[in-house]
């Protein structure tokens, strides 16, 4: 009966390398996935020039952003004139207000490049006439209309570095955990002098090999190691 027990088998390495490198993989394509889908949401956008109007539709209520896009749209501190804006719904004459965006958010996705410039809220779905007057520098300038990006942007970067944070944490501590138990099923009897080991925890009493080496047997009772010892024929009293 052997006192050493048995450590985790090298595969359970493999297993917390593939999680690790699963987290890289899990963070570039959690993000480029996730901007993909920005890029696209963006892409839909509608859009009036500058200067000009159109008529927006509008399938659902709630908040909107209106963002600038054109020369220098990115840039920072940003020295291009706002056009000034009207949103009127088709059929009626209240307008519905607009209000400076606070904060600052751009974005160069879909072949688009803009910056946030102003929001509103609609109560009830349907189309509205969107005018934007002004002189564009530099050249053409669009107001595109959509909802607010800066929710999708955040819950992408969130999702990938959550997602890669726990592959990558579980592969470490497994890995960690595996070279501890492979460490401590190595050690030799000698190392369990005075204590019984995993092994014979399960083993009813009898004579088993001393673990001290002071003698050729020593009686376990089942729970722990006695003083009682054999060499051959000859049984004596040595206390661990």
């Amino acid at each position: 009966m052997s006192a050493s027990p048995v450590g985790p088998a090298r595969f359970w390495y493999v297993v917390a390398g593939a999680a690790v490198a699963g987290s890289v993989v899990w963070l570039v394509l959690g993000l480029l996935l996730g901007f993909r889908s920005v890029s696209r949401e963006v892409e839909g956008f509608q859009r009036v020039p500058v200067p000009g109007e159109a008529v927006v539709s509008f399938t659902e209520p709630g908040g909107y952003v209106l963002y600038f896009e054109g020369l220098l749209a990115t840039e920072a501190p940003l020295e291009v004139p706002f056009p000034e804006f009207t949103l009127v719904p088709v059929g009626r004459s209240e307008e519905v207000p607009i209000r400076p965006y606070e904060g600052s958010m751009t974005y160069q996705l879909g072949g688009h490049a803009g910056r946030a410039v102003g929001t509103f809220h609609i109560d009830q779905p349907g189309s509205y006439r969107l005018r934007a007057d002004g002189v564009p520098l530099g050249g053409h300038a669009d107001i595109a209309v959509g909802p607010s990006i800066g929710g999708a942007i955040v819950r992408t970067v969130l999702l990938a570095l959550s997602g890669a944070a726990t592959l990558f944490i579980g592969g470490t501590a497994l890995a960690v955990v595996v070279a501890v138990r492979r460490s401590r099923s190595r050690r030799p009897p000698s190392q369990t002098i005075g204590r019984w080991t995993p092994a014979y925890a399960a083993a009813p009493g009898g004579w088993f090999a001393d673990p001290s080496g002071r003698h050729e047997l020593r009686y376990f009772d089942g729970q722990k190691w006695t003083a009682h010892v054999s060499d051959g024929t000859n049984h004596a009293v040595d206390p661990l």
